[in-house]
Formats: structure tokens, sequence, C-alpha cells
């Protein structure tokens, strides 16, 4: 690969003195400038963030405390009626001492239902025995632990508590299920004299429902939008009141999208946000036209700098004819390479050197000759991969050093080198025949893996042309290496 110095950009040079002085001016007048804006948009936001969220949680809050004051409302009404009709002679008369379904007819049916919106009344004995059901304005059989739950045997409990031959207390709360959820009351049937109460062992009980049309009624009524029952908790938006029945079971919540205070006046908020922001605005425009001669002078010699500097870099590290790195550029990366952790074959080096380029040069000349250079420098660059690196030493000799390769791709890229540059090559009209001697270094020092490589390259060079040769130990006895009549010099 061609070793690509970094991109400068071009601009006309400034005096060092006045550039030095620009950018002490540029940092004395941004500092506080930035200081403050920063500062200044933090606490703004955080205010506005801040208040925002304040108003909202106000108005939850108070949303919910209409909420629990409405229901509490409703449970005390409840129990009013429901006190009315149980410490009531009549209906000690007409529900105790006889059952008497004409006057449960004349009292319960019709007016209950659609006056008052009681669904279902419950009558039971001293035995806890159903006597009547009145359900839906219906004198009819109910099944109460499908339609209440468990709840409703302990209201009916509660309200036994009542002290005997007192006046009676209701015992008020929700029963049900979230599906079928109500609001009932249920009172010891008592009856009165002008001096003394007389305590039954009769238990009356009203029950309302909580339904979707109730819930709108509600909401209508008290605004709350979009009040409804939920087995989820509110989200953070939102208003809610835990439902709990009389025995103590968590059903669900009631839930409701109360209007936030904050997301109402958030636009007011977002306009204040900009009018500060905009005066921030004008009173930084001073600043920039004072500061941008500056930035630009500045610019310009930063720049300036960075292409003299990259232009240094290209000429140390490059070599001029081919576009490759040359022999720092090769050192630095076998330097770098003590910090990598080798493959099991360790690092490796290869070595190419050309065969027949001297007699090329003296037959053609080095204009030639550098054609040849350029030719195989592409080549070169064109057999290995992106994490490796391609060097020229000098005259025609040349180095790859291998990123982490396996011994296997080091090979094959080897014999790549000698088979491609071995065919004749046209150029410029004219066709030229050379070769190449490979030699390859294996080694976890990288220190050693140049001189190793060359005296692998000097035994394939004493073998004859176009050959690869490896490094090892017995190589460095020359004479087990024979020389070949058909080699010659590069």
């Amino acid at each position: 690969m061609r070793y690509k110095p970094p991109v400068g950009h071009g601009s006309p040079p400034l005096q060092k003195a006045k550039g030095e002085a620009q950018a002490v001016e540029i940092r004395r007048l941004s500092k506080p400038f930035w200081i403050t804006v920063i500062i200044s948009a933090v606490s703004l936001m955080a205010f506005v963030s801040f208040l925002s969220w304040r108003l909202d949680r106000y108005s939850i809050r108070s949303s919910e405390n209409i909420f629990t004051a409405m229901l509490d409302d409703r449970s005390d009404s409840l129990a009013e009626i429901t006190l009315e009709y149980g410490y009531w002679n009549d209906a000690v008369d007409n529900l105790v001492d006889s059952l008497d379904l004409t006057w449960v007819r004349e009292t319960f049916v019709d007016y209950m239902q659609d006056e008052l919106n009681i669904e279902g009344i419950h009558l039971f004995d001293g035995k806890n025995q159903p006597r009547i059901h009145v359900i839906e304005g219906k004198i009819a059989d109910a099944d109460l632990h499908t339609r209440y739950g468990p709840s409703l045997s302990v209201l009916v409990a509660d309200a036994r508590n009542t002290a005997k031959n007192e006046a009676p207390v209701p015992a008020t709360g929700l029963v049900g299920t979230l599906e079928k959820l109500y609001l009932a009351s249920a009172v010891l049937l008592t009856s009165y004299k002008e001096d003394s109460d007389t305590s039954t062992d009769h238990v009356l009980v009203f029950a309302r429902p909580v339904n979707a049309p109730i819930l709108t009624e509600v909401a209508e009524k008290y605004h709350l939008p979009g009040l409804m029952l939920s087995s989820l908790p509110p989200a953070f938006w939102q208003a809610g009141f835990d439902i709990e029945t009389v025995d103590r079971r968590h059903l669900g919540f009631f839930v409701w999208s109360p209007e936030l205070a904050g997301f109402r006046i958030l636009p007011l908020l977002v306009i204040g946000v900009l009018v500060v922001y905009i005066g921030m605005f004008f009173s930084a425009r001073t600043f920039f036209r004072r500061a941008t001669e500056t930035v630009h002078a500045l610019a310009a010699a930063k720049h300036q700098a960075e292409k003299v500097k990259d232009l240094l870099a290209s000429q140390v590290r490059s070599d001029p004819l081919t576009g490759l790195g040359n022999r720092r550029l090769l050192d630095e990366n076998l330097a770098l390479l003590q910090d990598v952790k080798p493959l099991a074959d360790g690092h490796a080096l290869l070595y190419v050197d050309l065969d027949r380029f001297k007699d090329i040069n003296d037959t053609y000349g080095h204009e030639t000759g550098d054609l040849v250079l350029l030719y195989v420098a592409e080549a070169l660059s064109g057999l290995v991969n992106v994490d490796d690196t391609v060097v020229r030493l000098g005259g025609d000799e040349f180095v790859i050093v291998f990123g982490r390769a396996r011994r296997e791709r080091v090979l094959s890229t080897g014999r790549a080198i000698v088979e491609q540059l071995s065919r004749p090559v046209n150029l410029d009209g004219a066709t030229y025949t050379f070769g190449a001697s490979v030699g390859i270094a294996f080694s976890e020092n990288p220190s050693d893996l140049l001189r190793k490589a060359d005296v692998a390259l000097y035994s394939a060079k004493r073998r004859g042309r176009a050959q690869v040769a490896v490094y090892s130990a017995d190589l460095l006895d020359f004479r087990n290496v024979p020389m070949q009549s058909a080699a010659q010099p590069s």
C-alpha cells in the first residue's frame, strides 16, 4: 500500500507574532461570553423544567383531592340514605316482623332505581341468610358472591357491630371486582321510640354501581377527563386513586388525565426562553463582529502550518518516486510491532529484490528503470491487505511488513510476487522482461525481521532467479546454499 500523508489546506501565510496576538484576543473575549451563555442556558432551562413540573404535580394533586372529596361525598350520601331506611319503624314492621312484598315494591322498586340510582337492595336475617333481593328495579334471586365477591359479607358484619338498642351506624365502602364495582352501604334495621331504640338482627344493604356511565357523569361534573377503571397505575401525566374494597383487597385504580397547568403554559415558557436567547444573540453579535477577522486569520495560519507539516511528513516518510513508504516508515512500523502480540508464527516481513534490473537501466536508461519501479510498486500494493505496509528501501529493493498474517498468506504472497513480476511487461509501447527474488522472515522480535529476511533473500539469489526463500538458522552457513549458474546480480 502507498504511504498516504494527511491532507493539508492552503491559505496565505501570516506573521507569527500577529497570529499569536489574535489568538490571545480571541480567548480573552470568548471565555466570559461562553461561560455566561452556558450558565444562563442551564439555569433557564432548569427553572422552566422545574416550574412546569411543579405546576403539573400541583394540578394532579388538586385533581386527586377533588376525586377523594367526591368519593367521600357519595359514600356519605349513600350512608345517609341507608340510615334513613334502616332506622325506620315502617321498615322494621314490613321487613322484619312480616315481609310485605307490596310495601317493598312501593318503597324500593321504582323510586330507588330511577331517582337514587340504587341498583341492588338486599335484606339479611340474623343468620346472614338473604330474605329478599331487589335487582335493577325487580324482585329477583341473586348470586351475591358472583355479584359482589367476598366483600359484601365483611360489610354486613361491620354493620352488625352497632351497639345494641342504639342508633345504628351504617358501614359503607367499595365491593365487587374491577369489572363489576359497587359502592355499598349496610345498616342494622332499628326501630325507635321517643325514649328508646330497639335493634333487630336484620341488615339492609344498598348498592350503587360504579360503571362507565356513572364515571362519565362524574368526569363531566367534577372535571376529571377520561375517568376510568384500570388495573395499571396512572402514568406520570395522569392522576389516580387506589381502589380498595372493604375487606382490604386492592383491585386497581381510578385513573384520569387532568388538565396540567405546566403543560398549558409551556408555550409561554418557550416564548420566554426564545426572547432571552434572542437578547443574548444580539448581545453576542458585537463580539462575533470583532472576532471574525481574527478567527479567519488564525484558521488560515493553522491551515498553512498543517500543510507545511503534512508536506514535511510526506517527504520524511515516503519515497518520492513510487509514493511508497521509505526506510524511516519501515523503522517506525517495526518499532510499533514491539507492542503487538504476534500470531503463532510470529511477525512477518517479505524482502523483494528485482532480477536483471541493472540490465534494464544500462540498456534502456534510468527513465525506463523508473517506469519499471512504478510498475513494481503498483503490483506489490495490489497484492497486500490494508493492514500491510509496502516500503521501497532504495534502488530495486522493496519490503512488505505484514499486519497480522498467517504463514500461509505470507508464503502465498511471495509466490504471487515472483509469478507476476516474471511476466513480460508492456510500458510505453515496449515490452520488458525482468523478475524478482523474495526472502521471507518470521520472528517474534520485530527488530530481527529485516536482517533475517535479508539472509533469506541472499539465499534465494544464490539459488537463481525467481526464487522464494524462508529464513532458517541453516541459511547462516552460506556453504549450504549452492550457487546456481543462472543467478545474475541485480
